[in-house]
């Protein structure tokens, strides 16, 4: 049991430098974007020039933070599903009890 427990020791720095590696790099992304929106407020919003700038700034900015968000949401929503006898995720009707569907 103790082998056990020392393995997931030495993997545990590895996980959390991973995860901090794509933080930083989300990180970026998103940093780029807001300066890529800020020169182009800068320097070319007065004339209306170099309009890709502005899609692309607002992809590099937004998209990060949608990834996190829905990882996070997907993590915090993941359910085990237990095989326990007594609890069922099926419809149990019984005789004499009616059913009705709406489309």
């Amino acid at each position: 049991m103790e082998d056990k427990h020392e393995a997931n020791q030495e993997y545990y720095p590895e996980k959390i430098m991973k995860k901090c590696v794509i933080c930083l790099c989300s990180i970026l992304v998103c940093m780029a974007g807001g300066t890529l929106l800020l020169w182009w407020g800068y320097e070319y919003h007065p004339t209306n020039s170099q309009l890709w700038m502005v899609p692309l700034g607002l992809i590099l900015l937004v998209t990060p933070v949608i990834a996190w968000v829905a990882a996070v949401v997907s993590t915090t929503c993941n359910c085990k599903v237990e095989d326990d006898g007594s609890k069922t995720n099926e419809l149990v009707v019984q005789a004499g009890d009616s059913v009705s569907v709406w489309f």
